[in-house]
């Protein structure tokens, strides 16, 4: 039996935990700048669409977005793809984030969420590379082929399940960065709850996505 290896390994590289009460230093032109450029026909770059594709999903009612407690989770992920930088790694990794992690919650939501001083994009990882007909060296994740966009949005909302608590008071994924076997049942559980919401989002053109005006932080902050 063929086994999936995991699309990405959790490092945390320092468990301190550094706790804020406010609301994360989101930098406010990035929806803006999506929709700019959609407007004038540009092509958005592989994050910037999976960041729509996962904002698409989470701000609306579904059973994606209530694994992660609702549309407030779009807080943390645009911290996460603020944070988000390019690094080469191992072909097994996609994302690691490591360092210290700070803890945000809103005082007007309530909602909360922890991030880690360092989250890497591995260039050679599924979020950016395929296989060739000769060399299948690139994990798939969960049923996914690499580099696609159904891939790229669900190591998205795989990242969020690592940053924010469930109703349970723990984190919705385990840390898994030393165990391949719950780094596969994570991915998986992930895609089984979601799996609808990233087939259909995946089939929208970002002019469809875009028809409905995207929220803003401060909008998500003052919803009940």
């Amino acid at each position: 039996m063929k086994r999936t290896i995991p699309a990405f390994i959790l490092i945390v590289i320092c468990a301190t935990v550094q706790t804020v009460s406010a609301t994360p230093s989101v930098d406010p032109s990035l929806i803006s700048r999506l929709t700019l450029l959609a407007s004038n026909n540009e092509r958005l770059n592989d994050l910037e669409r999976a960041y729509l594709d996962a904002y698409t999903i989470l701000r609306n009612d579904n059973p994606c977005s209530r694994l992660y407690g609702g549309p407030a989770v779009l807080e943390a992920l645009n911290e996460l793809v603020r944070v988000l930088r390019p690094a080469y790694l191992e072909r097994n990794i996609a994302v690691r984030m490591s360092g210290t992690t700070t803890m945000y919650r809103n005082g007007t939501s309530g909602f909360s969420f922890r991030m880690f001083e360092k989250a890497e994009i591995n260039m050679m990882g599924s979020f950016y590379r395929s296989n060739s007909p000769s060399e299948h060296r690139i994990p798939t994740v969960a049923n996914y082929q690499p580099n696609t966009r159904k891939t790229r949005v669900a190591l998205l909302l795989h990242e969020l399940g690592h940053l924010v608590r469930g109703a349970d008071k723990k984190w919705i994924l385990s840390d898994d960065g030393n165990d391949i076997g719950l780094s596969i049942k994570n991915t998986e559980y992930v895609v089984d709850v979601c799996r609808d919401e990233i087939e259909y989002v995946t089939r929208l053109t970002v002019a469809q996505q875009l028809e409905k005006p995207l929220t803003t932080v401060a909008q998500i902050a003052t919803q009940p």
